[in-house]
């Protein structure tokens, strides 16, 4: 008999989540522009609009939607960068959404956090207001903080100071733009997390300071940026730099791109400005062409940063987005988010990819889970494990390391990539979480659609999950592994290249063989013998096809080598 506990969502009509959030969801019949603030909404005092005084801000002007905690404390927040090592903060700008909820509310909380956390997040605080009052929902609100911020970035919150539904609502616009980590959410003195929800909070910044001679910045992507992308689909990459420095910034001067992402795969681009900037003026770079995302699925860090000669802040140079790239095989609803679980001692869901078209044999080299933390049903242990077990549910194929799930942050995907991709000619898999913990926590996601692909119980013992199907994503690749004709008198490992073409300048296919099966890796070298990238890393594969796109390798002769425990081959291979 199960003994966890399974809490429903979705009978709670109208309070998604349990009601720790209420989110009215983005349209565009709600969707509706503004009028920025300058200068209407701003105390009337002498020298407010000095020349030196800029206001920091990420979001498009566009409330689409809003956000309201239940619990009074809670609230959202924008990290800074800042453009000096001694600034003044003079005041914030929040958007608070009109006519939700109701009856709503007039008064808020607006605190301030040094950058000084772990990995960056907030920690010092370094204002806290009283209660502000009168707020007027439907447009901007500015609160005077006048604090200064000295060799840190800092944090932006509102926070509720009644419980949902008295409180004002905070508005949200419809894209991603801002930068990764720029985003948050806290539900109480401490807790901080990332902030998972589509679009950018309309929270703005407004400095007093002195601004360097040359201080070029890079401010946000104005592309939407998405949270998963499919693979081998063009994406253009957008992004808006500013002058905030006193010279002209000028025509001509460089901003780069570098996207990282798995087996060393790198895309480098530049573009220059077209015109001379003066201060405060900004451009769109438009980087051209469009990047053509890999075929290999997996975390990609795009960077992009401005080069003005002579910079004398680099600090905020950069901004830098991580992409998820993936075809994630997936059978919840995710906009269906309706039960919580901590059935175990592991939940699974089954998987089979002819079911979503793709034809074997496959490589599975991603898996991820969602999970969420409920206030009243906290965790005592947020570590977790992914697992991939085969088609009999007891034999297990791979595990990841210990997994760090975040308390507070709703919303979020943990993703592993695999060490080796582990290859199926045919049939199912299991895909499981395995909770560290003896109680089932971190919590498991489920949606109200029953499609019958989800588990709960041990390998070997897998009961039916009948409430609905867990968050529990695979990603594969269809044409990868192994293949029929494999030649039975082979003595040494073969790899063949063939015309799939070579030369190439685009993707190529990658055949080999091995006598037996045994661990093995194809690796990718320059003609100096450099390590450029390891293209495949797997358990006991006897004969198999990869797919490689060359498109970010620079021109020239590239040695492919596969190395396995009977030998090695090595074909020459000629990029241009």
């Amino acid at each position: 008999m199960r003994k966890s506990v399974i809490l429903c969502l979705a009978l709670v009509v109208g309070l998604a989540l349990a009601g720790t959030e209420r989110w009215i969801g983005s349209s565009p019949a709600v969707r509706y522009v503004i009028p920025n603030p300058e200068p209407g909404v701003f105390p009337h005092r002498p020298g407010l609009f000095m020349p030196a005084l800029d206001t920091l801000r990420y979001d498009d002007n566009m409330p689409a939607s809003a956000w309201a905690m239940r619990a009074r404390g809670g609230g959202w927040g924008v990290k800074f960068m800042s453009p000096g090592d001694n600034v003044t903060l003079a005041g914030a700008l929040i958007h608070f959404y009109s006519g939700w909820p109701v009856p709503g509310g007039t008064r808020a909380l607006v605190k301030v956090y040094a950058d000084d956390g772990p990995n960056g997040s907030p920690g010092t605080e370094l204002f806290a207001s009283d209660t502000v009052t009168g707020i007027t929902r439907g447009q901007w609100n500015y609160v005077p903080i006048n604090t200064s911020i000295v060799g840190s970035n800092f944090y932006v919150f509102y926070c509720h100071a009644d419980t949902y539904p008295n409180c004002p609502g905070l508005s949200i616009d419809a894209f991603n733009n801002a930068p990764y980590r720029r985003k948050w959410q806290t539900t109480g003195p401490g807790q901080f997390s990332e902030d998972q929800t589509r679009g950018d909070w309309l929270i703005r910044a407004v400095l007093d300071w002195t601004p360097q001679d040359v201080n070029a910045s890079a401010l946000w992507f104005a592309t939407n940026m998405p949270k998963d992308t499919l693979p081998n689909v063009n994406f253009q990459i957008r992004a808006m730099i500013k002058n905030l420095g006193n010279n002209a910034l000028p025509s001509g001067t460089p901003v780069k791109l570098m996207i990282a992402g798995p087996q060393g795969y790198v895309h480098e681009g530049t573009m220059n400005t077209t015109s001379a900037l003066n201060r405060g003026q900004t451009q769109q770079m438009n980087f051209t062409p469009a990047w053509r995302i890999p075929t290999t699925s997996g975390e990609y860090l795009i960077k992009v940063w401005t080069e003005a000669a002579g910079e004398q802040w680099p600090t905020n140079d950069t901004i830098a987005y991580n992409l998820s790239v993936a075809r994630w095989l997936q059978y919840f609803n995710e906009a269906g988010l309706a039960w919580l679980t901590w059935a175990g001692p592991e939940r699974a869901v089954k998987f089979n990819p002819q079911g979503f078209g793709i034809p074997y044999p496959v490589g599975l080299g991603r898996a991820r889970a969602q999970f969420y933390w409920h206030q009243q049903y906290p965790w005592p242990d947020s570590s977790f494990k992914l697992r991939v077990y085969a088609e009999d549910g007891s034999t297990l194929l791979y595990e990841t390391e210990e997994i760090e799930a975040i308390p507070g942050q709703p919303g979020a995907f943990k993703a592993a990539d695999f060490d080796s991709v582990l290859i199926f000619q045919s049939g199912e898999f299991y895909v499981s979480v395995a909770p560290t913990s003896p109680t089932g926590h971190p919590s498991s996601c489920g949606s109200d659609s029953i499609l019958g692909r989800s588990y709960y119980g041990m390998p070997g013992g897998w009961q039916p999950w009948s409430q609905g199907e867990l968050f529990i994503s695979a990603s594969v690749q269809g044409g990868v592994g192994y293949e029929e004709g494999f030649d039975p008198l082979l003595r040494r490992p073969s790899l063949a290249v063939g015309t799939y073409p070579n030369p190439t300048g685009g993707q190529i296919t990658v055949k080999w063989q091995v006598p037996s099966r045994q661990p093995l890796n194809i690796n990718l070298y320059d003609a100096t013998g450099r390590l450029v990238r390891n293209l495949l890393a797997t358990e006991q594969t006897r004969v198999g096809t990869l797919l490689f796109d060359t498109r970010a390798l620079a021109p020239g002769i590239y040695l492919l080598s596969l190395e396995a425990k009977d030998g090695t081959a090595t074909r020459k291979l000629v990029v241009q």
